[in-house]
Order: structure tokens, then sequence, then C-alpha cells
């Protein structure tokens, strides 16, 4: 590595590690828990500031407990991030679980009263993350057990046949979660790529905390099924939204679109299972590394950098003026997995490309997603400019989880290559 080269990803290594610590985890740990009634409050303006006292929703409690309790295990030990997390995940167990019929309500209100009753697939992929992350850091085995029971639920009432899982699990007429994200119509009886993207992150946590064979073959079979049946295997991309047969269907408006953010975060949650399952790379080569090029050739802005939102299945998001002008803000959680994504292909093929992407990324980043002056991320900001659509940090379905993950794998990540070179 050449000296420049050097120079350049210590300084990035250096204001991730000082991003994470001093600004980001500060502000969602000191914000968000409420000391009245238990759990986290995540509807904060751009100061920290609690908009309102809304309702808790699941996976946002899990979001939080991740954050905590992996920032534990990144050694940021001092400052109470584990003992928080015990209490988020007390709260998740007396409030959220659903003694009668099993599963997480999927909101209570703010004194923990059931809200909606509804049991979301794609949350109880996060309460899994949440309950192994805590474990990990806690070593307290109450925590696997419950991912294990969660796990054991979405098999047997959301998974669907050999076909992936079912959106919700209680027999409810809800619209698909994210429904406005991804333009769907409040559509219903459809899967999401979404969702089984979550999933198999879940299952990762899983099966790398309780070795269960088990897990392991849900792992497989959930990779399996969407490298067959998720991939637009002309372009290269994710498909949105399927039928319960897994046959593609188009957007509100019928269009066929790809979200670049999930393609990034699918690419490396893949070659973890790969790594997991102890399977060659190279049996996922040209699909995982096909989701990064996909999102880089059509999605990324290589004159300022940054990820758009979502765009067509073929050709630049800039030239695709028959969708609209939302494809080209970038969120805050996409350019997190984008981070994730280019290090971990860089680290396995080598290719400069995709490390001169990954400093313009974070460069972009720095510069216009990130509040210096009161820390935490901003949720979307304009193609061009960088300017923030909003200044509130927090909704009910945006916590820490995102940003700090990718700021402590950049962190790890940067430190081996480093040390490499």
């Amino acid at each position: 590595m050449d000296p420049a080269t050097r120079q350049r990803l210590t300084s990035i290594l250096d204001r991730a590690e000082s991003n994470l610590k001093d600004s980001l985890l500060p502000f969602w740990g000191n914000s968000t828990w409420d000391d009245e009634h238990g759990g986290f409050l995540t509807r904060l303006d751009r100061k920290g500031k609690r908009i309102d006292t809304s309702e808790k929703l699941l996976i946002m409690q899990a979001r939080m407990i991740s954050s905590l309790a992996s920032a534990h295990r990144h050694g940021i030990t001092e400052r109470g991030y584990l003992d928080l997390a015990a209490r988020g995940f007390d709260f998740l167990l007396r409030k959220m679980w659903d003694a009668k019929d099993a599963g997480f309500f999927f909101s209570v209100a703010r004194d923990g009263t059931p809200n909606t009753t509804r049991k979301n697939t794609d949350s109880h992929a996060y309460a899994i993350i949440a309950l192994t992350d805590f474990h990990m850091a806690s070593g307290r085995n109450d925590a696997l057990r419950w991912a294990q029971k969660t796990f054991d639920i979405l098999q047997e009432r959301a998974a669907d046949r050999e076909l992936g899982f079912i959106e919700d699990f209680d027999g409810g007429e809800w619209p698909v979660h994210n429904d406005d994200q991804m333009n769907l119509g409040g559509r219903k009886d459809i899967k999401t790529i979404d969702t089984h993207v979550n999933l198999l992150e879940s299952f990762c946590y899983l099966l790398r905390s309780s070795k269960a064979p088990e897990h392991r073959q849900a792992l497989k079979g959930l990779l399996d099924l969407l490298v067959l049946k998720g991939i637009h295997h002309e372009y290269g991309c994710t498909i949105t939204s399927v039928d319960r047969d897994w046959n593609p269907l188009p957007d509100a408006n019928g269009k066929m679109t790809t979200c670049y953010g999930l393609n990034v975060e699918a690419s490396w949650l893949m070659l973890a299972a790969a790594d997991l399952l102890r399977e060659s790379r190279d049996k996922y080569r040209d699909v995982i590394l096909g989701l990064v090029d996909h999102a880089l050739d059509y999605g990324f802005d290589h004159e300022r950098g940054g990820l758009a939102s979502y765009g067509p299945l073929s050709g630049k998001v800039t030239d695709a003026a028959d969708l609209n002008d939302s494809r080209l803000l970038k969120p805050w959680w996409g350019q997190a997995e984008m981070l994730n994504a280019l290090l971990d292909v860089y680290r396995w093929t080598g290719s400069p490309n995709y490390l001169s992407a990954f400093e313009k990324l974070f460069d972009w980043i720095w510069a216009y997603q990130i509040d210096h002056r009161y820390g935490g991320w901003y949720q979307e900001v304009r193609w061009d400019t960088g300017e923030p659509v909003t200044t509130d940090k927090g909704r009910e379905w945006k916590a820490a989880f995102h940003a700090s993950r990718a700021l402590i794998r950049t962190s790890d990540a940067l430190r081996q290559i480093l040390r490499a070179a």
C-alpha cells in the first residue's frame, strides 16, 4: 500500500471511531431511554429532544438493544451501554411479548400497553438480532434462549412451504411493512426481498451464537432461495417484491424498481452467510459482486459520492425521469450498508475500484450525512447539494443501528487492512 493511501485510510479510521464514540452513540444513548415507563423513544429532533411520546415499535426497540450491545462488544465499555441494553431487554420481554398467543407485539404505547397486536416477520427478525447481540455482549444465556424461541415461532407460523416466509403471521390483513418506502400501494399477501434479507441477517447472528444445526439449515435454505429467486439474473439486482410463489411484481405505478441500499446490504450478508456455512465464496461470487457492481454502475454518485435510494433495474438512476425524484435522495441506512459492502468486497477481491468508491462514499457521509454540531446522522440528504430533507434525527423505525454498525465494521476492517498492508 502506498503512503498516500495509508494516510487516507488512517484518517478515515480515526474519523469513524470519533464519530461513533463521541457523537453518534452519545446522541442516541443519552436521548432515548424513557425513565418513566422504560423502553426507548426515538422520535427525536435535530438536537436529540423528543418530538412526542410516540409509540414504541418492536423494530426500534430491537435496533437500540443491538446497537448498544454491539458498542460494548466493540470496546466502549465505560459508558453504561451494556446496562442500557439490559434494561431494553427487560422492557422487550415484560411489555412487548404476547404471553397469550406468543410472539412480540408490533408496537406498544408509551406505558407498554399493546398498541398494534400485529405479528410482523421482519420485526421478529430484528428481535433475533437484538437478542443474539445482547447474548454475545452480556453472556446471558436467557437472551439466546429467547432468540431461539423467536426463531422457532417464525418457523412454525411464518414459514411458507420451501418458499421463504410470509410478511405477517397473526392472520390479520396488513399492508406490507415499509410499504411507503417501497411504493407498494398497500398491497397484501405478497413477499418482499427486504424482509428476507433481514431474515438472512438474523439467521447469521443466531447461527454465530448458537452453532445449532437447525439454524445452519435455515440459513442455508434462505441463502439459496435468495440467490435462486430474489436476484434478477439478467440485471444482477434484487427484485423488490414477489408473490407467494416468488414471481416478480411491479410497484404501485407498474414500475419494476430495485433498492440500491438493499442490494449492497444483501451482498455483504450473503458473503457472511457463505463464510458461516463454510461454503466456497466463489459459489456466490457472481451474485455478490454483481449486486455491488449494479449499485456502483447505476445508483452511485461518482462525482460527489453517495448512493441513491432506488432506481430502474437497468440504467443510471439520474436518467430515470419516469420515476419519482425521491429516487435520488441519499438515505442514511443505504450509505451505511454501502460502507459495509465496499470494504468487504475490497478485502475479498483487492480491486482498487471498490476502495476508491469507499473513500469517496465516506467523504460524502462525513461532509453531508453526519450532523457534526448536534450528533447523529441525517435521515436523507439531497443528491447534489447534500441538504437534509429534514433535520429530525429519529423516527419510530430510525435508531442508531445502521450507522453504528457500519462505523464499527469500518473501524474493524480498516484496522485489519492497515495491519496487513
